[in-house]
């Protein structure tokens, strides 16, 4: 099939192969793929040639010149704006995508996308939230460079001490509560002293669900910040919206070399 021949040239970075392909088969930028591995289901179901460029999911790793393979794409006619899963653009794939941001191209290639017509505010508040929430803070940081504003939790999600000294001030207990929660998904254990010494807890909720800082921690393998949470009173019996799970539970489904010291740190905690 076309498709994959075309992918297979993106994918290698083979601008040559990819050109001849879109030569002798123009409508293969506007193909939805429904067959096979990763394209029949989830958030990448029915993807374009175009959803490729983001390394959303990981298949294999992105050519070096993958900014140029975006280029030829939308030259051709790739729609920047295009949808695959449940409504996810390419621009919300680059955003949270792990290898575009250790690459260093997922802010080249949003810009190169809005260029072309892709429909994305860089500027809203919560920018920063979808990079930081899936281990792609090269991304956050860039966005931070070009003038995408920060919050509290977006401070502590990046060891940012000096900007937390700023704001953590005039923070409510709820916002405060929201930041404990990003920075223990990024394992920064000195932004959860500063923000549990202020009075967060680790054991409410986050807005975007479905756990607690605590549940984070022990899933994520951060015994520094279980023990820091367990000794400012998180209470440990809250469950999960999702699953109905303690924190303890979720450390069961972490990573196995940390489970031991994670139950200890569980059964040492007050009655």
């Amino acid at each position: 099939m076309e498709f994959f021949t075309a992918r297979n040239a993106l994918d290698a970075g083979d601008l040559p192969a990819l050109t001849a392909v879109l030569d002798e088969h123009p409508d293969v930028v506007r193909f939805r793929c429904r067959q096979g591995e990763w394209y029949e289901r989830g958030y990448f179901a029915g993807a374009m040639l175009l959803h490729h460029v983001a390394g959303n999911p990981i298949r294999c790793q992105l050519p070096v010149n993958i900014v140029e393979v975006t280029r030829l794409l939308l030259e051709r006619g790739a729609d920047p704006n295009a949808t695959c899963g449940k409504g996810g653009r390419v621009v919300g794939l680059l955003l949270t995508s792990r290898q575009a941001s250790e690459a260093g191209v997922a802010l080249p290639l949003v810009e190169l996308l809005i260029e072309a017509g892709a429909q994305a505010d860089l500027d809203r508040p919560d920018v920063l939230d979808d990079p930081l929430w899936n281990q792609a803070p090269a991304t956050a940081e860039a966005l931070i460079r070009r003038g995408s504003p920060m919050a509290l939790r977006h401070a502590a999600a990046l060891g940012r001490l000096d900007l937390m000294a700023e704001l953590i001030g005039s923070a409510d207990q709820d916002v405060r509560e929201e930041a404990l929660l990003l920075a223990t998904v990024r394992g920064q254990l000195d932004s959860a002293r500063i923000l549990v010494s202020h009075g967060a807890r680790g054991d409410k909720i986050g807005r975007r669900g479905p756990a607690t800082a605590l549940h984070e921690a022990a899933n994520r393998g951060f015994p520094q910040i279980v023990a820091l949470l367990l000794e400012h009173g998180a209470d440990a019996t809250v469950l999960d919206t999702r699953f109905g799970g303690t924190a303890e539970e979720w450390a069961e489904y972490g990573r196995p070399e940390d489970l031991p010291a994670m139950r200890a740190l569980f059964g040492q905690r007050p009655s």
